[in-house]
């Protein structure tokens, strides 16, 4: 191809207002370029996988969930010399098993808080915004815990992490099930919060062992049933955790129920650890490494984002926050506002995990193969705001609300996390998720004990529906700012951005063959300068504004805790 044919491609498919148009990025590295190349020496990628990774429509695409970033690891090479073993059909199958299963204690405790709302704050004698901080307690730790992923793995390994994690989901949930026959607020919250640091690195130990036995589109899909198991918890949690307590007349019987799944999940765990090291399968050193370099966060590298990354991660502060506090409290709110029983009210709260479990593989397929990332972020916080004004004002069933929620909680992560992977160069990933994790977790810490707060001060003592009003005032004040983020988004996104959030694989791929074919033409126009030349220096007050919200959190918990 000719040097006019490869402009006609460049005007083709990058587009006039593209970074890239011009000569000025044939240049050497700039200061920006040697210093991400530095601070990634270890990864050593070919210009190839460097540009497939943010242009191809690779697996990272297909999961569309909270642990969506495992799966840039697909590419790598299963090369331990097991591909040969007649029985890894068998050893692959049992990890997956036990992987999916060493998380359903976790996610099934998470919303049996939820279920008893109004139960645990007469028995606790705690404001609702108490009962915000006593939801918020995992979420807390969790602004932390992203930051250290990488530490966890270094210092524990995937066996012996995993075994960790699952005894502190369990010894939290045994701790939050005793303070229930102590009527104790204290120690529920201990308990929540060592139950939070188990549940937050459960997750790095789930990516551990799936990206280890799985690879490319499989992995994909291990990850899509690893969220629909995560999601089918939720929904049997926040069906079951009331009809346990009315058969045992005990509101404590449901939290012991939820810590005898985690035991359960715990012996999964052990069956595991064991059963590897009976056929000695561990991960091989350069891809815990791998694993390691990527859950990294390296603080150095927060200043070179680009603003797109920002809104991103506002847009999950927003939505993210809205949809976690919302299941906190959407039991309550059904009972109170339709006048039905704690049982019902926590069986028409569940339908809002219902269709997550099995939208997300297909929604992830979607939005790998035709894009349209940021049409969806609106889409789901406009799915939202249709939910609040549903439920807050009208009358009619609940169901028709939670459904119309399940839509924007299925939507939103797919499109949230997947965009960050194509924004952002795989050697920056692990710092970029710890911020987008850790930004997550502030707001649900914070909004958790907003809502509480709007709940302790609209109401005269009496619990009715009117005490939730300036509640769902604020969430549709919360959902039309996501809209507007999620406006700008996609704004930002198609002017600076090659309009990557919208592209499908087709284009993702021909801009993958420009990138080859002028690299032939012009050996000096280096993948990484192109890539970093996407990636804007911003100022400092979009991290000032993380961490000062994340300072805010710990003092409203600190606050409402004591």
């Amino acid at each position: 191809m000719n040097g006019k044919q490869n402009l006609d491609l460049k005007v083709e498919f990058i587009g006039e207002h593209s970074p890239l148009a011009g000569t000025s990025h044939k240049n050497s590295l700039s200061q920006e370029d040697s210093f991400i190349q530095t601070s990634n020496q270890s990864h050593n990628e070919t210009n190839h996988e460097h540009i497939s990774r943010i242009f191809q429509g690779s697996p990272v695409d297909l999961s569309g969930s909270e642990n969506i970033e495992e799966i840039d690891e697909a590419g790598r090479e299963f090369n331990d010399g097991s591909s040969t073993d007649p029985n890894l059909f068998k050893y692959k199958f049992f990890a997956l098993l036990c992987t999916l299963l060493i998380s359903v204690g976790s996610h099934y405790s998470a919303h049996t808080l939820g279920a008893l709302k109004s139960t645990i704050k007469k028995e606790l004698d705690i404001t609702n915004a108490q009962y915000g901080a006593l939801q918020s307690s995992v979420s807390l730790v969790n602004t932390i815990i992203p930051v250290l992923g990488g530490l966890f793995i270094d210092s524990f390994g995937t066996s012996l992490g995993s075994l960790l994690a699952t005894s502190l989901i369990m010894t939290g949930s045994v701790i939050v099930a005793i303070s229930t026959n102590m009527s104790s607020f204290g120690v529920m919250v201990l308990g929540r919060i060592i139950y939070g640091l188990g549940s937050g690195t459960i997750v790095t130990v789930q990516e551990t062992i799936l990206g280890h036995w799985f690879r490319g589109s499989s992995l994909a899909v291990t990850i899509a049933l690893q969220i629909s198991t995560a999601r089918l918890s939720s929904f049997l949690s926040m069906g079951t955790a009331v009809p346990i307590a009315n058969w045992v007349g005990f509101y404590g019987a449901a939290f012991w129920a939820s810590s005898l799944v985690c035991v359960l999940s715990f012996i999964v765990n052990l069956m595991y650890w064991y059963q590897m090291k009976h056929i000695h399968k561990r991960t091989d050193v350069s891809s815990l490494q791998k694993l390691i370099l990527k859950n990294k966060f390296n603080p150095g590298l927060i200043f070179l984002f680009s603003g797109l990354f920002w809104l991103i991660t506002a847009e999950s502060f927003v939505l993210g926050s809205s949809w976690t506090t919302f299941l906190h409290i959407n039991s309550e709110f059904i009972k109170l506002k339709f006048g039905v029983n704690d049982e019902i009210a926590a069986w028409n709260a569940s339908i809002s995990q219902l269709l997550p479990v099995f939208l997300v593989p297909f929604l992830g397929m979607f939005v790998d193969k035709y894009g349209r990332r940021p049409e969806l972020i609106i889409t789901s916080s406009t799915t939202f705001l249709l939910s609040i004004l549903i439920l807050g004002f009208t009358m009619v069933s609940p169901i028709i609300g939670m459904l119309i929620f399940s839509i924007s909680l299925a939507l939103g992560p797919v499109c949230l996390i997947s965009s960050v992977a194509l924004i952002i160069p795989s050697g920056m990933l692990g710092t970029a998720y710890g911020i987008y994790k850790s930004a997550q977790n502030v707001g649900n810490t914070v909004v958790d004990i907003w809502v509480g707060q709007l709940q302790d001060n609209n109401t005269d003592g009496i619990i009715t529906s009117k005490d939730y009003q300036r509640v769902m005032y604020f969430y549709i004040f919360w959902s039309i700012l996501a809209i507007a983020i999620g406006t700008l988004i996609s704004y930002i996104d198609k002017k600076y951005h090659l309009s990557l959030l919208y592209s499908n694989k087709d284009y993702r791929i021909h801009a993958l063959e420009y990138f080859r074919e002028n690299s032939e033409v012009h050996g000096d126009l280096q993948p990484q300068s192109i890539l970093s030349s996407m990636i804007n220096l911003p100022k400092s007050y979009p991290v000032l504004v993380w961490i000062g919200f994340l300072l805010y959190s710990w003092y409203l918990f600190g606050k409402y805790l004591l």
